[in-house]
């Protein structure tokens, strides 16, 4: 473990509140909006406070909600309903710790030169209605996502008339070209399995096969899921789930401390601190591998930043350190211009990018930089207070500075918000680098916010995605990142671990892409 990484996993006190920009949560992943809140003192309903001795039936659970969202996973944007789906659905496979992992999948085989994949399902595996879950369901719920608008980036590469269900079990996912890092990309798009033909109002019955059965949904008022007994993987240890909706990171805080809820998903560095050092409740730490990405893009197609060396200069003024102590109060990492730090893929050896004013500010005047503008939307706390300070950095320079602040709950509904953004300030979920890499290949992935467009970085990814011999990509892969860190459009410039807030004697909760699964969780009385 790197000592940036190690900083990570001790960052107690670190993540503000989220509202993701992960698209599918691929932005997760791409570019959807998940926002996280908090909470404090005593635990307080009749059930989430069993006599000595007694489990608990219900886990109280308050996230981020949305009124328009729905559990259709080729449209959801938030958090919710995507902790709804990955408790409720089984995946093919499961991003755990960083780490690729089969779930539903028995296995997962490609040809020689990965431009096909071989998947066989889990022997006998039932939805939650009795029917058999099959082949013919994984092939349609993975081409369902794929030729959505929000996770075909990740499946572009995909022969859907070429693929084919073999047997009952078993399909072959056909590609276009080889590709042998496909499921290490789409595993942050979720690959979620549902029955074939399953559209709209289908999501909100009983097609899951994952741990936990879907009670009733609603935008409004949330989610009740209870335990999916004759789970393949064991019946979890919690009858009832509860996901409470709430928008309002400090009202999440509240419902903690109150006793409404038994857990609070992504809480405030602040509200983390109290919580630490509260009677009865402690702080669930995602680590580096849930941990989120601050970065500022620079529009790379248009003046000033075509200019590979104010690109350089912008990313010389960013003073790092002083953003992570004031933002992430001394509790995240400082970035380095490449998504995935801490991750598997992710180059170690990238020489750390240090502040040096007088050098940007000489490079700034010569190439006639005086006036420039940032646009930025509070997705997540702490995203316009990174703008305010690039703004003081650059004024500093003698550059006059306008930011331009737009509202995040219709941030996607004119993409030109962003891209005809000189600098646009956000942040995505961290990610195995190989899944972040496909943001910026071609200069045409719909998440690549700063239009940077580069021949030898795509070359360099295209042949590493079709490089079979792992220590061969990873050399091609390290060499890719160094192309991107010398050259590319963003400022990465740092990272903020995930936190939520719980009641004491809650465990075994895990976090992945950013939300939590409650397979494993127990409550003992305090």
């Amino acid at each position: 473990m790197s000592q940036d990484e190690a900083k990570l996993h001790r960052a107690i006190l670190s993540r503000r509140d989220c509202v993701k920009l992960m698209g599918g949560f691929a932005f997760a992943i791409g570019t959807s909006s998940l926002l996280a809140g908090c909470s404090s003192n005593n635990s307080g309903s009749s059930e989430a406070s069993p006599q000595s001795g007694e489990t608990p039936k219900t886990l109280r659970v308050a996230m981020m909600g949305s009124s328009t969202d729905t559990l259709d996973p080729a449209t959801f944007s938030t958090l919710l309903p995507l902790a709804i789906a990955l408790n409720v659905y089984d995946s093919l496979i499961l991003l755990r710790n960083g780490v690729v992992e089969n779930s539903l999948a028995e296995s997962i085989e490609p040809n020689d030169d990965a431009s096909a994949w071989t998947v066989t399902l889990k022997d006998g595996v039932k939805y939650h209605n009795g029917e058999t879950v099959t082949a013919e369901d994984a092939l349609y719920s993975l081409q369902y996502a794929g030729t959505s608008p929000m996770y075909s980036s990740f499946y572009s590469n995909v022969d859907w008339e070429g693929s084919s269900v073999v047997d009952e079990r078993t399909f072959v996912l056909q590609l276009l070209s080889p590709q042998a890092t496909f499921w290490d990309e789409v595993v942050s798009a979720v690959t979620f399995v549902f029955p074939a033909g399953s559209t709209g109002d289908a999501f909100s019955g009983d097609i899951g096969s994952g741990p936990l059965k879907l009670v009733s949904f609603s935008p409004d008022t949330g989610a009740v899921l209870e335990k999916n007994a004759d789970y393949w993987g064991g019946a979890p240890n919690i009858d009832t789930v509860e996901i409470i909706p709430i928008t309002d990171p400090e009202t999440r805080y509240a419902a903690l401390t109150s006793g409404e809820v038994d857990f609070a998903h992504q809480i405030s560095t602040t509200n983390a601190s109290t919580l630490e050092n509260q009677s009865g409740f402690n702080v669930l730490n995602g680590g580096i591998e849930n941990s989120s990405s601050f970065r500022f893009c620079l529009n790379a197609s248009t003046a000033p930043f075509d200019d590979p060396e104010v690109r350089e200069a912008l990313k010389l003024i960013v003073d790092r350190q002083a953003m992570v102590d004031t933002i992430f109060r001394s509790a995240g990492v400082v970035g380095n211009d490449v998504l995935g730090q801490g991750m598997p893929g992710y180059n170690d050896s990238l020489e750390q990018r240090d502040y040096d004013f007088d050098t940007a500010k000489k490079v700034l005047e010569e190439k006639g930089v005086t006036e420039l503008e940032i646009t930025t939307a509070e997705t997540t706390t702490g995203v316009n207070d990174s703008a305010e300070m690039l703004k003081a950095q650059l004024e500093k320079a003698g550059i006059t500075v306008s930011v331009k602040e737009i509202d995040p709950t219709t941030l996607f509904s004119d993409m030109n918000n962003i891209y005809g953004a000189q600098i646009f300030a956000t942040y995505l979920i961290n990610r195995p680098y190989i899944a972040s890499a496909v943001m910026y290949t071609g200069g045409s992935s719909p998440y690549n916010f700063s239009q940077w467009k580069d021949d030898e970085y795509d070359a360099l990814l295209a042949q590493a995605t079709s490089t079979v011999d792992e220590a061969d990509r990873a050399n091609i892969l390290n060499q890719a990142q160094e192309r991107l860190w010398a050259e590319g459009g963003d400022i990465v410039w740092g990272y903020c671990a995930d936190l939520s807030g719980q009641v004491n004697g809650l465990e075994g909760i895990e976090i992945t892409l950013s939300v939590p699964l409650f397979a494993k969780a127990t409550i003992s009385a305090q």
